[in-house]
């Protein structure tokens, strides 16, 4: 495994269901850009009433849409809408995304499927504090040791991507599997797409404990998500922004893990 020790950094985990630090900085700039808008708008009202009257009511209009596209991208998001559907072949390798302990164990089940349904020979985990334990629930279920692997170094959903892709496509692994719950999936499809992976999406679930608490902040995250890795690749897609020199020397020791340990058995 590509693990932490290869990537000594800070690491502060945030599980997914209790983490709202995360979602401060995303909502206070969504109500910064809502507030400037409105105010803008109030303005031309107050000062060029009689000039740009006729525009008042179209810059109403055309925020109202806005709003309302992402309140439905934000559905689509949340609930998983419209994925691409799983044709059944199979692929060089099942990848799974690690997102809190409450999320392991059904990623586990539903990579063990696959596996044992042969659609892919290796199982590939990725995630900071996610990889290890994941692992471990994999060899559990009779999973094979030798055809597990993982990296315990990405921070996020965009390091998950460029982490795997690091050490996978130096085994000419292209087409995968990625297993993530539903509301998660959007946007791991859109980044895993844009690091040279074909992806086929297999969801995972929710935990059935989970109360009012998890799912409203698992909505509320994903919402503000999606649209921003949506808007994010429109202007500048994430395989074409040049990583910082401590993450490009990170992903260089990837690499170098990658190119060094292929699986014995890529047909077991």
């Amino acid at each position: 495994m590509f693990d932490s020790r290869f990537c000594p950094r800070e690491f502060t985990q945030f599980p997914v269901e209790f983490g709202w630090q995360q979602l401060r900085s995303p909502i206070l700039l969504f109500l910064a850009t809502l507030i400037v808008v409105l105010v803008s708008l109030w303005l031309i009202a107050r000062i060029w009433r009689r000039k740009f009257q006729k525009l008042i009511l179209p810059s109403m209009a055309i925020l109202l849409c806005s709003l309302i596209a992402i309140g439905l991208i934000s559905v689509v998001a949340v609930n998983g809408l419209f994925l691409p559907a799983d044709p059944g072949t199979s692929v060089d390798a099942i990848v799974i995304l690690g997102r809190g302990r409450a999320l392991r164990m059904d990623r586990a089940r539903v990579a063990t499927q696959l596996w044992q349904a042969k659609r892919a020979p290796i199982i590939f985990v990725s995630g900071r504090g996610d990889a290890l334990p994941i692992i471990e629930l994999l060899i559990a279920q009779s999973v094979p040791q030798q055809v597990v692997d993982g990296e315990n170094c990405s921070l996020t959903t965009k390091e998950n991507a460029i982490f795997s892709a690091a050490i996978l496509q130096q085994r000419n692994i292209q087409r995968i599997i990625l297993v993530s719950d539903a509301p998660h999936m959007w946007r791991s499809l859109i980044e895993f797409r844009a690091y040279g992976f074909s992806v086929i999406p297999r969801t995972s679930r929710l935990p059935a404990r989970w109360g009012f608490r998890q799912k409203a902040y698992l909505a509320l995250r994903e919402s503000v998500g999606l649209p921003w890795y949506l808007l994010r690749q429109i202007a500048t897609p994430p395989a074409s922004i040049p990583p910082d020199t401590k993450l490009a020397s990170l992903l260089k020791k990837a690499q170098q893990y990658g190119q060094q340990h292929f699986y014995l058995d890529r047909e077991g």
